[in-house]
């Protein structure tokens, strides 16, 4: 196999990375370039993404990476999804992008259940109503700021204004804009009645790219900026954008039913399907569907994943309390177990600022004592982390009919040995751990793919397996794991 490389831009909702992965040898090698924090921007009442500063260590990682190689061929941007910024005519950014936790989002479920009816936009599209999707968003600067949107000439999701940024090309990608429920997934378009419902012109949407296209070629300006040689270009693909779409890709099995778990800031628990599932039952299940790539779709739920972690992490950091994994860890171990349960998905997780403070909330409500130390507090989210995953196979399952003894779990999660003995435990399944850089390797698999290099998807599962260690964790106490999971449910359907 000749040596191929291509660059992963993996921005997630607490960090960046630019990753060079390169393929020889029948193995994928990732070497990590560039790391970068990305947390929300607070000004005042309102909470940003900081798209200049994101373009600024792109940049950076791009520029140290030609100066490792310049064989790269291709780079790749995905992020989370639902999040988006618009362009005047000129082609400029408008304002700084909202994210998706801003506040003035809020309420406006019950402003898009008036126009739309209960379920409406989900039987229009197959996305699931939830309380940071795009059309709450719209509603939501519509009714504060309306001049933001007679401004507007282009609607763009994060990635597509990374990629403008670098090729001077407009586009929207698939898996991405899958996530705003304004796209009917099941006839591949823009929904007219969304479109008009919310005052938004079918103009202000650029040309719609499927997963693998190519978006453009770097920009002179910045390809000499980089360091890029002159008789090569860079091409930008449109990988999985959706950052749990990439992950999606890079699972090591051949079977043709599967769940994943993606767990990260976000856990998003899912199974790759042909075609969206649009019934009443999934939709009071709270599952949605999204772009996958190539086209398919995946039938998915998104709860709270690491994030209820990330914040207690921060707060004991504020504290001047030890708040490294491998004291937590130790810590948790020590700690007693199924001493509390809590529903992670619960609206006061949301954006507490003390997270301390609002899980023991949680437990007060509840009827339950207070957690008194970080081990506790870790145990906690963890077990409850598990049991969550359980009731979200379990919906799966029913729901697709197809029954499965593996869940693959992905991301940095995959690392906590207990927490994957966890999982195995409390949904009795055997547990296969990794890849841990689950979304990089997807946005990589990816554009060797539309390169050419890698030609059949059956191929990759192999190639996966020769390339990451997969760590196989199987379910064990059984009977004590699934009586806590009925005091689990007492606790959590209160």
């Amino acid at each position: 196999m000749k040596k191929r490389s291509v660059i992963a831009v993996d921005l997630g909702a607490s960090n960046g990375r630019v990753i060079l992965a390169t393929l020889a040898d029948d193995k994928l090698h990732l070497q990590e370039v560039h790391r970068f924090s990305n947390e929300g921007l607070y000004i005042r009442e309102r909470c940003y993404t900081d798209l200049l500063y994101l373009f600024h260590e792109i940049l950076a990682g791009l520029q140290k990476t030609f100066q490792i190689t310049d064989s790269a061929e291709a780079f790749g941007i995905d992020t989370w999804g639902v999040d988006f910024g618009l362009l005047d005519q000129e082609g400029e950014l408008i304002s700084t992008p909202y994210q998706y936790r801003d506040s003035q989002a809020q309420g406006m479920i019950q402003k898009a259940e008036f126009l739309f009816k209960k379920g409406g936009l989900f039987s229009l599209t197959g996305v699931q109503d939830m309380w940071y999707n795009t059309t709450y968003q719209i509603l939501g600067i519509q009714r504060r700021n309306p001049r933001i949107f007679e401004n507007a000439d282009t609607f763009l999701m994060l990635a597509d204004i990374l990629g403008y940024f670098f090729t001077g090309k407009k586009s929207l990608e698939y898996t991405s804009l899958s996530t705003t429920q304004i796209y009917d997934l099941k006839n591949r378009q823009l929904c007219p009645e969304i479109l008009m419902k919310l005052h938004l012109s079918p103009s202000l949407f650029p040309e719609i790219t499927m997963t693998g296209a190519q978006k453009g070629v770097i920009l002179p300006r910045l390809k000499e900026f980089i360091g890029i040689p002159p008789s090569r270009e860079l091409l930008l693909i449109a990988t999985a954008q959706h950052d749990s779409a990439s992950a999606a890709y890079a699972v090591p099995t051949e079977a043709p039913h599967y769940i994943f778990i993606n767990s990260g800031t976000w856990s998003v628990i899912g199974m790759v399907t042909d075609t969206p599932v649009v019934t009443e039952e999934v939709y009071r299940s709270g599952l949605s569907n999204e772009g996958a790539a190539f086209g398919k779709v995946k039938l998915v739920k998104t709860i709270m994943g690491m994030w209820l972690i990330q914040e207690l992490r921060k707060y004991w950091k504020r504290k001047g309390l030890p708040n490294d994994y491998t004291t937590l860890l130790l810590a948790a171990d020590k700690a007693p177990a199924f001493a509390h349960f809590i529903d992670p998905d619960d609206p006061l997780f949301t954006t507490p600022s003390n997270m301390e403070q609002a899980i023991n909330t949680y437990c007060q409500k509840t009827g339950q004592s207070a957690i008194d130390s970080p081990g506790g507090f870790y145990r906690t989210v963890m077990e409850s982390l598990a049991f969550k995953y359980r009731e979200c196979v379990e919906e799966l399952e029913h729901i697709t009919g197809y029954q499965t003894d593996t869940l693959h779990l992905l991301g940095g999660a995959s690392q906590d040995k207990a927490f994957c003995q966890y999982i195995a435990n409390a949904t009795g399944r055997k547990v296969a751990a990794g890849p841990v850089e689950a979304t990089a390797v997807g946005n990589a698999l990816i554009q060797f793919h539309a390169l050419g290099c890698i030609e059949k998807e059956q191929e990759m599962a192999a190639l996966l397996r020769n390339s990451f260690q997969i760590f196989e964790y199987h379910p064990q106490d059984q009977a004590v794991w699934n009586e806590q999971y009925r005091k689990y449910l007492s606790f959590t359907s209160l």
